[in-house]
């Protein structure tokens, strides 16, 4: 592939026009979003019910799924090489199909015998969808307009997020996880079908296992390796630790919980599209914001340690969705527009931040675990609270390089 100059993207036939993001944004934001905002918080909890609310087995087993991901990534990548990489979304959707196909059949008796198969599915899932989604994300969108882009992409998030979580509370509270999910495998199948349409990009992945290892410990992309790192293990409290969290205090109750996260995410929308819009308009306003962000980012999971009421996680939830805005999306920006520059090497950039992110996820979960036999599981926030201000550390090799 022809390498752009410094800032510069080039996609597969269309000199920079938004039809390859517009049918990656209906397939992967429209349609596999609603699925998500569904699936979201119910999904871990599913699991911690399934496992006899033993909080150290649902963390070391996502743990167990990022290690796999790091073995799986690099033979991952030469395969979609040989299919193409927006063709290899499509590959994932139907992982995905299987994914929920064993949730819906998931029980307490059949657990020892499901949950090997399970993992080694959403591993795959996970290897042949992030690279190339993130690879056709820097490809489809230029540097001058990336911060709106992905701006629109959370907003839309939390726009399905208004619906989502109560209605998934709903459902499961009425019908069953099992109706939940066949809804969600309905999603999924409509999705892999609009990645089909998703333009093929000119990328191959062209490191070898020992070359990309030794990347991943290089200096030079040490900001990157420990910014994705951090966002790693961030990740995983908020989707992992936290859903857990408000069951136990919100007494099971998933109607609740559905009808709390609903009301958290509805006050947000407009913030995430106008920051979006800012971060394009101002100079350095990327770093800027992530740096003052984090920290009020931080804060936020130090708040919710002392959440005790639906009422309590409606007013730190609400604060901690809006300053997540002034955090995640210039941080989402600056990695885009760093990938952007890489050129020719844009899909080894991105396995690097994947890799460095997986890592994240193991490690967080790992400690989580441990410390759940000492301590509750709300005080394993503090693992948060230091990820999210380790978010800078890409600013500073953003501002280095």
């Amino acid at each position: 592939m022809k390498t752009p100059e410094k800032g510069e993207v080039t996609t597969p036939n269309s000199n920079h026009d938004l039809r390859g993001f517009v049918k990656l944004f209906i397939a992967k934001r429209l349609i596999g979003g609603s699925a998500a905002a569904i699936l979201g918080i119910f999904v871990p909890i599913f699991l911690y019910e399934t496992v006899g609310q033993q909080f150290h087995i649902v963390g070391i087993y996502y743990a167990i799924m990022a290690f796999l991901y790091l073995i799986f990534i690099i033979p991952g990548m030469h395969i979609a090489n040989r299919i193409g990489f927006s063709h290899t979304l499509v590959l994932a959707g139907v992982l995905n199909v299987a994914i929920f196909v064993i949730m819906y059949h998931l029980t307490p008796e059949n657990l020892t015998i499901l949950l090997a198969p399970l993992a080694l599915l959403i591993a795959g899932f996970r290897v042949f969808h992030w690279v190339p989604f993130h690879v056709d994300f820097t490809l489809f969108t230029n540097t001058g307009e990336r911060g709106r882009l992905v701006g629109l992409s959370f907003a839309t998030i939390a726009f399905l997020g208004v619906i989502g979580p109560i209605l998934a509370g709903f459902i499961i509270a009425n019908a069953g996880y099992q109706t939940l999910f066949a809804i969600a495998i309905a999603l999924i199948v409509a999705s892999t079908i609009a990645y089909i349409f998703v333009p093929e990009t000119d990328t191959k992945f062209t490191w070898s296992a020992k070359e990309t290892w030794s990347q991943l410990f290089s200096k030079k992309h040490r900001g990157i390796v420990v910014g994705e790192f951090a966002n790693g293990a961030e990740i995983m409290v908020n989707v992992i630790i936290w859903p857990i969290f408000l069951f136990e205090i919100l007494n099971g109750d998933v109607f609740e919980i559905g009808a709390v996260s609903t009301t958290v995410v509805a006050f947000t929308i407009v913030l995430q599209l106008l920051l979006g819009k800012k971060l394009d308009q101002t100079k350095n306003a990327k770093e800027k914001t992530l740096k003052v962000g984090s920290w009020l980012y931080a804060l936020g999971w130090i708040l919710k340690m002392f959440v005790f009421s639906a009422a309590h996680v409606f007013f730190v939830g609400l604060y901690h969705n809006i300053v997540k805005i002034f955090t995640k999306t210039p941080f989402s920006a600056i990695v885009y527009d760093m990938a952007s520059e890489q050129g020719e090497f844009v899909d080894e950039f991105s396995v690097v931040r994947e890799m460095a992110g997986q890592a994240g996820r193991a490690t967080c979960l790992l400690i989580a675990s441990a410390l759940s036999f000492f301590i509750p599981i709300g005080w394993t926030f503090l693992i948060a609270v230091f990820a999210s201000i380790a978010l800078n550390f890409v600013y500073r090799m953003k501002m280095t390089s």
